[in-house]
């Protein structure tokens, strides 16, 4: 055989390998609980993507350490289109500044998109006193130390912003209380234990129940629920490109005609009337970007909090 005929069937050969795929089920590791945004919001893309391709798609819990473990799970898969995760990006974009991950976040990932990001901001009694932002950090600036806030947990997201916003305001001094769960956070603001609550999804549904008034958006956009609400760069309190998309990743070397039909399914699902319902009805904003897209969208939140958290200075607790 010639030369040439050799290097055509070399080529050729990826492509035979895969050509079939897939042949057997998927499984989607997910980084949250069963039941929250994160997990059924992939449960329903994984059910649009499993009638596409025609095979199960099953999505399977892999919660704990901030998504971490699910990331280094998917990491250290097969890169054969069988193993994929959706997690929040904070594994990627704040957890690493905060202490050394088992997985190289750039190197050990295929990034397949990005299908919705977390609704966050700061809210308080529906009877407070204060209608808007900068009544709240006028309080704040006036009484230090009087308002007490809380967030999911020490050097979560929503922790870092406060104290980012008091920097940026100066002269603000308040205390923070890590409460793990929304329920707790929620008894907690409601029976007036703490002022405020730097929320990250939980509380949409107080929103609307008008069981809570939001002062501030952490997203890009504003609330539907609270349109007349700014956001933090409305404020110009946030200067850094930062939030806390769900991603959708793979292996490493995953090949490229698996990745463009992953792609290519997923965001078919995104853009499906059903699954844009279901985001309109928890308010979640899209958010929706392919491989390329998400990768530098990540690279720029990466760089973002990792600004936030060297300029507040917010370390991880230490465990006891």
């Amino acid at each position: 055989m010639k030369k040439g005929g050799i290097a055509f069937l070399l080529l050729l050969i990826p492509c035979l390998a895969f050509g079939a795929w897939p042949e057997r089920e998927i499984t989607v590791y997910n980084g949250s609980t069963a039941g929250g945004v994160t997990d059924m919001a992939a449960r329903i893309l994984s059910d649009m993507v499993s009638k596409m391709i025609g095979q199960p798609v099953v999505v399977v819990n892999k919660p704990g350490a901030a998504h971490t473990i699910c990331a280094n799970t998917v990491a250290n898969a097969k890169p054969d289109g069988y193993t994929l995760g959706t997690l929040s990006a904070s594994a990627f974009t704040q957890v690493p500044h905060y202490r050394k991950v088992p997985f190289d976040i750039w190197k050990d990932f295929t990034w397949i998109g990005t299908y919705t990001e977390y609704t966050s901001g700061l809210v308080v009694k529906n009877d407070a006193p204060w209608k808007i932002f900068d009544e709240f950090l006028d309080y704040a600036k006036k009484n230090p130390g009087k308002i007490i806030y809380g967030s999911d947990g020490h050097g979560v997201g929503t922790h870092v912003f406060m104290e980012y916003i008091a920097l940026k305001r100066g002269g603000i001094n308040w205390k923070h209380v890590p409460i793990a769960g929304g329920p707790k956070l929620a008894t907690a603001l409601l029976g007036g234990h703490i002022h405020a609550w730097s929320a990250a999804g939980s509380h949409v549904q107080m929103i609307k129940d008008k069981q809570v008034r939001l002062l501030a958006s952490f997203n890009s956009t504003r609330m539907k629920s609270a349109p007349d609400v700014p956001t933090m760069v409305e404020l110009k309190l946030v200067d850094l490109e930062v939030g806390t998309p769900l991603a959708i990743i793979a292996p490493k070397n995953l090949p490229e005609p698996i990745l463009r039909k992953l792609e290519e399914s997923f965001l078919k699902a995104m853009n499906d009337p059903s699954y844009l319902q279901y985001l309109e009805k928890v308010e979640f904003p899209p958010a929706f970007a392919g491989s390329k897209e998400a990768e530098k969208n990540i690279k720029r939140q990466y760089d973002g909090w990792g600004e936030m958290i060297r300029v507040t200075g917010i370390k991880e607790e230490q465990k006891k």
